[in-house]
């Protein structure tokens, strides 16, 4: 009577514990065949690793993963690269060998049998590698900016993996359109330094304030500017020159206020010839022309010496005005208590 159910228990118990097909998920993805030219350069790369030719069988490994950009061929230049002891370069392609291949206990691609023994060797080159070399994580405020160090492009931003780098000192940038930010930051053999660098948008134009009318509400009229001062040299240039004609017209004036009263002088005495000789039954023409020609002289010399002096005033006074005008504004404070004054300017 018991035997009959051993049976059905142990199928139950390996159904529970055989995983259906939809809960073992999608297969993972295998690496194509190679082609016949990648068959032929995986072939010439081993015989120069075979010959201790290691630099070449690097190189032609860089070239299949331009052509492939398969984790396999990332492992090939990351490993060989560590026993070149080019650091940098192992641990750049060693980073994209781990990031594409996954790990032994959750791959993310078929691998094959022996792969924990590649990986784990993988893992000791990359510890190694890192003791000698410094690595920057660079983050950027903008999506899409071309990432440089040292004026080599790396990547564009936001970078998936850090840049490993030689220890000392280094110029990192991010270039975006046509604007570019960088920073010079060093890191030590093993060490890791974040570089965070920022774009600063551009400040939109503010309009100018029209004035408001006054008596209405919002902020006053805008005060007129300011007018241009004027230089001394152009201030006294006037002044000096305003008052040197006064002055030369004022010494005018007298001078011709002087002949003018001996004119009016010989005028006079001319005239008292004049009517001599006609007292004396004379003609008088000698006379009359003395006197004519010094009643000349006098209205001459009179309207020279009034023009002068009227001149002279001019002059002053367009020399006090030139002062007034021309002198720059300076407040004047005035105020018998402190803190209380009265401002004025001219």
């Amino acid at each position: 009577m018991r035997r009959p159910l051993y049976g059905p228990i142990l199928a139950l118990a390996l159904l529970l514990e055989c995983p259906s097909p939809a809960a073992a998920g999608p297969p993972l993805p295998q690496r194509p065949p190679p082609s016949k030219a990648e068959h032929d350069l995986q072939q010439q790369a081993e015989r120069l690793v075979a010959e201790g030719r290691i630099a070449d069988a690097r190189d032609v490994h860089l070239t299949l993963w331009r052509l492939t950009q398969s984790a396999y061929d990332a492992f090939n230049v990351g490993m060989l690269s560590f026993r070149l002891r080019e650091f940098v370069t192992a641990a750049e392609f060693l980073t994209i060998y781990f990031d594409r291949v996954g790990t032994p206990d959750a791959p993310k691609i078929q691998v094959p049998p022996r792969h924990k023994d590649k990986y784990e060797a993988a893992r000791a080159n990359f510890a190694e590698a890192r003791r000698h070399i410094g690595a920057l994580e660079v983050r950027v405020s903008d999506p899409g900016a071309d990432v440089l160090v040292d004026g080599r492009q790396v990547g564009v931003s936001p970078l998936k993996h850090p840049v490993f780098v030689a220890p000392g000192q280094h110029e990192v940038a991010a270039q975006l359109g046509g604007a570019k930010v960088g920073d010079v930051v060093a890191v030590e053999a093993g060490g890791e330094r974040t570089v965070r660098l920022m774009f600063v948008p551009a400040q939109p134009a503010v309009p100018p304030l029209r004035p408001v009318a006054s008596g209405g509400r919002g902020l006053p009229p805008a005060a007129p500017p300011p007018r241009s001062q004027p230089g001394p040299t152009l201030r006294w240039w006037t002044v000096g020159a305003l008052a040197a004609s006064s002055a030369a017209l004022s010494v005018l004036g007298g001078v011709s206020a002087a002949r003018a009263n001996d004119a009016a002088g010989d005028r006079t005495r001319a005239l008292h010839h004049v009517r001599w000789e006609n007292a004396h039954g004379c003609p008088g023409a000698s006379a009359c022309g003395e006197f004519t020609a010094a009643d000349g002289r006098a209205t001459t010399w009179t309207a020279i010496s009034v023009g002068a002096f009227i001149g002279a005033g001019l002059a002053a006074g367009g020399a006090g005005a030139a002062a007034y005008l021309l002198a720059p504004e300076a407040p004047v404070r005035v105020g018998s208590a402190p803190g209380a004054g009265v401002s004025v300017s001219w």
